[in-house]
Parts: structure tokens; sequence; C-alpha cells
């Protein structure tokens, strides 16, 4: 018996969670209802205008405080959804802070792995260089060399480069959406 009554009730909670102006109308036409009934109950006597009044009051009190209370409802869903957004971006601003790190992380092996060999090409370079400064055919070689060493080190910078500038336009448009 007791799962039956939570279950009615649970139904019927889920309606005047997702039907609330089903809840306000209920209550205000149930007063309405038991004030006509007064008033009707009381008519061979003689009523001023203010006592008509009187006798109705409440029900403009209850349409008010209906209407106030939507409006609270209305401000706290906003609220919930607006501490939901923020949560999501802090969490996309973690997964693009542990991304970032990640590709730093890469580059920097990178940059250690291939920059110091290449440092040390370039000082060998430099070297055979000074010895060989007559011979032409040595230093189109070691122009070639330094060239090549130039479009790796340009290439290692131009992938964090990359990395950053892709971070920095996956995170521009979700801010741009959690201005609006």
């Amino acid at each position: 018996m007791s799962s039956i009554l939570k279950s009615v009730f649970s139904i019927i909670k889920n309606i005047f969670e997702k039907y609330p102006i089903v809840f306000a109308a209920l209550i205000i036409y149930l007063y309405y209802l038991l004030t006509s009934y007064n008033f009707f109950a009381h008519y061979k006597e003689k009523q001023s205008f203010l006592d008509y009044i009187m006798q109705f009051d409440s029900l403009i009190f209850l349409w008010l405080a209906i209407a106030a209370y939507f409006q609270l409802r209305k401000i706290r869903k906003d609220h919930v959804n607006e501490a939901i957004k923020r949560i999501e971006v802090e969490k996309q601003l973690e997964v693009q802070k542990i991304h970032a790190k990640v590709i730093n992380e890469i580059t920097e092996l990178l940059q250690d792995s291939v920059n110091n060999p290449l440092a040390v090409i370039s000082l060998g370079t430099k070297e055979i260089r000074k010895k060989f400064e007559a011979d032409p055919e040595i230093i189109a070689w070691l122009d070639r060399i330094e060239s090549a060493m130039k479009k790796i080190h340009n290439t290692i910078r131009d992938i964090q480069l990359y990395e950053t500038q892709k971070l920095l336009e996956e995170t521009n448009p979700h801010f741009q959406e959690t201005k609006k």
C-alpha cells in the first residue's frame, strides 16, 4: 500500500514539476471555489462594494504570489544552467591545459632530441668552414647542410606555434558562446 502511495505521489510530483502552471491554477481556482461558496452562502446579507473586495482580495494576492514563484523558478533555472555552462567551460579549459602541456612536452622533447644534434652539426660545419674556406665545393655542401638545419629548426618551431594557435582557436569560440 505504501509503495502505491509513493508511486502516485511521485507521478503527481512529476506532473507538477513539469507543468507548474497546472499546480498554480489548481490552488487559485480551489481558493476561488471556496470564496465563491462562502460568498453565495451569505448572499441574503447586505454587502457593500468593500465587502466584495475583501471577499476576493486573497485571490489577487495568490495571483501575485504565483507570478513571483514562476519568476523565481525561472531565475533559479537560469542560475543552474549558468553553473552547468561554467563547469563545462572549466572542464574544457582543463582539457586544453593538459593538451597544451602535452604538446609543449612533445615539442621540448623534439627540440632536445633534434636541436642538440643540430647544434653539434652546426659547430662541426663552422669548424669545417674555417678549415676549408678556400674550397668552394665544400662551402656549397656546408651551405646546404646549414639550410637543412634551419628548415628542421623552423619546422619544430612551427609545430609548436601551430598547436598553440589551434588551442587558441578552440578556446575562442567556446568563450564567445559563454558570453552570450
